[in-house]
């Protein structure tokens, strides 16, 4: 009996086995891993007097894995491979089962001398133009700020030009929809063409490509489709689709195929290399989905719905995603023939996030051409939230490519829309209440079904760009954050304060530094406090805000938990800092600069209707002198 049973954060916490057996000691079909390229004639001269019918193919060469598939009709177990390849002095890191999964850990290794991965034949699109807001049918709702979605704003997050999509899946009809730069096959000779979860995980993501079609969330990124075998021919297709995605210059890769039970040494090894060599070094993201596997623990009628943690989607290294509910009612549950309500996914400790997987808009019409209006919707699910997901992230990279894969999932995760742990009342009936379990959240915000919160792609676009509103969304002042980003892109002193690098730069120093997070916010928090308040502006009297500006970028000049500083920001912070620093000699300065901290106050969270007003006398301000 769980010990932990009736307490607010325990469920039904039994997933479904994962296949048992072991396939050590029958035929050979086996993944070498080797230190070295190894020529797979060496391999094969090497086991040939064990196994005279060996056959051996290279599956992988890509530093620092290398990867040979050992077959053979003969029996053997992998530790007669290993010591058979290691007397012919052939450098083995392990020998895993090209069928079996296996939680092994793959042994670490170096990756000093590999060369990071860039998409040096993977054409990025161009902006499109245009910032119009998505056609607002029911079933495009998973676009916007309330009911659910993800709060794309165009105008603001853009349309992710300059960022690639992998696409993982296992079967891709109606891929003539869509704009892809290139399909691949993994594993595969032929493309599989009976379904269109493909195509639907790209069309939601990134969109169609006729004119006038579906729009998904990063409609301007480019989208790659990989496609491996169907689920139980070998475990090794996931990892090798992962491995040449990241190497191919992803910025985002989602695989939303089934892969329960497909755990590896070497998926381990993909997920390694896509942390540490992806995105040129810094990072690319995994994304995966929950999944939908229900089972019932020991001595139970309950079923557990449970993610188990010997999953891919488990990894710590993943974006692991469960589907979200419209109408902000949390995680997506659905409705029987009874009118009981049951989930459409799992839950578990390994859960990051939720994104839209409820009815969302079919992006492949069944007549082409046709009007929005004409829409079908279909269940998402997980799969369909992953891929929803997917696209939020590449909305994000693409406001700061800079980004490295920590400082992505931080602000993601502090800038979501956080979901009430209990399932709503509207929901009810329930076909089980144990489906709905766990009703409350861990101190940090987790909670076994909604993960930390619902992604919203338009705060994470606003933080991810410049250091005040990533001061602002954090408050919680989105139209403050949103009032800036104009500001700034009106040109004018929003702009001169600082270069567009700087801020990118800024960014990663606040999420890295959270003294610094703190004085950021500080100065916004106070901004807010005397806005449209001259006399507790004054009750702080003069060079107080001079002051706290100096000692920030004093703090981000000389702070060693920020991210290295490339010469143009190390030139930009020095020159800023400088004349600060003159300024606070000169009382004039001084009182320009307090005059301008004002007026910036009073622009950010002046009301609808004052906000031009405000804005014209921000532009005859002089909060600090022009930076070049």
């Amino acid at each position: 009996m769980s010990r932990g049973r009736g307490r607010p954060w325990d469920f039904g916490y039994a997933p479904v086995p994962t296949a048992a057996g072991d396939d050590d000691g029958g035929p050979l079909d086996l993944v070498v891993a080797t230190r070295c390229p190894v020529a797979p004639g060496a391999a094969a001269a090497a086991l040939s007097p064990r196994w005279p019918d060996v056959q051996v193919e290279r599956v992988l060469s890509r530093a620092p894995l290398f990867w040979l598939r050992v077959r053979s009709p003969g029996e053997g177990r992998r530790a007669e491979v290993a010591a058979a390849l290691s007397a012919a002095a052939i450098p083995v890191r392990y020998v895993a089962s090209a069928l079996r999964p296996s939680a092994a850990v793959a042994p670490r290794f170096d990756a000093s001398g590999a060369a990071v991965a860039r998409p040096e034949a993977w054409s990025a699109r161009r902006a499109s133009g245009g910032d119009e807001d998505d056609p607002a049918t029911p079933g495009r709702w998973f676009l916007r700020a309330e009911g659910g979605g993800i709060g794309v704003d165009r105008r603001r997050s853009g349309r992710g030009a300059g960022m690639r999509l992998a696409v993982i899946d296992d079967d891709a009809w109606a891929v003539d929809e869509l704009g892809l730069d290139r399909e691949v096959l993994v594993m595969l000779d032929v493309p599989p063409r009976s379904q269109a979860h493909g195509a639907f995980m790209v069309a939601w993501a990134v969109g169609t490509r006729r004119p006038g079609g579906f729009r998904g969330v990063a409609p301007d990124a480019s989208p790659r489709l990989y496609l491996i075998p169907k689920p139980g021919s070998c475990v090794l297709a996931l990892p090798v689709a992962i491995v040449q995605a990241v190497s191919d210059g992803a910025d985002v890769v989602v695989c939303a195929a089934y892969v329960e039970g497909s755990m590896s040494p070497m998926l381990d090894d993909a997920l390694e290399l896509a942390v540490r060599l992806g995105r040129r070094g810094r990072g690319c993201p995994v994304v995966f989905p929950t999944g939908r596997e229900a089972s019932s623990p020991p001595e139970s009628l309950h079923a557990s719905f449970s993610l188990g943690l010997g999953e891919p989607a488990s990894d710590p290294r993943v974006f692991c995603v469960g589907p979200g509910a419209r109408d902000d009612d949390g995680w997506f549950l659905w409705r029987d023939r009874r009118g009981r309500s049951r989930p459409f996914a799992n839950r578990g400790p390994a859960v990051r996030w939720l994104a839209p997987g409820d009815d969302l808009a079919c992006p492949l019409p069944p007549v082409p051409g046709a009007p929005p209006e004409s829409e079908r919707l279909c269940h998402a699910e997980s799969s369909g939230a992953s891929a929803v997901a997917a696209g939020a992230l590449l909305l994000v990279l693409s406001q700061n490519p800079a980004l490295r894969l920590p400082e992505l999932d931080a602000v993601v995760t502090r800038t979501l829309v956080r979901v009430p742990p209990a399932a709503p009342a509207s929901a009810a009936p329930f076909a089980d209440p144990w489906d709905v379990l766990p009703g409350a959240r861990d101190r940090d915000g987790h909670n076994a079904k909604h993960g930390y919160g619902r992604l919203h792609a338009g705060r994470a676009c606003l933080a991810a760009g410049d250091p005040l509103a990533l001061a602002l969304v954090l408050l919680g002042e989105d139209d403050a954050a949103r009032a800036w980003h104009d500001a700034r892109a009106r040109g004018g002193l929003a702009r001169r304060l600082y270069s567009r690098r700087l801020a990118r730069w800024a960014v990663r120093a606040l999420l890295a530094d959270p003294g610094l997070c703190h004085g950021a916010c500080a100065l916004a928090r106070h901004a807010r406090l005397v806005a449209g308040d001259a006399r507790r502006r004054r009750a702080h009297g003069p060079g107080a805000v001079l002051r706290q500006l100096v000692v920030l970028v004093r703090g981000l000049a000389a702070s060693r938990a920020a991210p290295a500083r490339s010469p143009r920001v190390r030139g930009e912070l020095a020159a800023l800092l400088d004349r600060l620093e003159r300024s606070a000699t000169d009382a004039a300065a001084v009182e320009a600069i307090e005059s301008g901290f004002g007026d910036l106050a009073d622009a950010l969270f002046a009301s609808a209707a004052e906000r031009d007003v405000v804005d014209a006398a921000l532009r005859a301000s002089s909060l600090a002198p022009p930076v070049a």
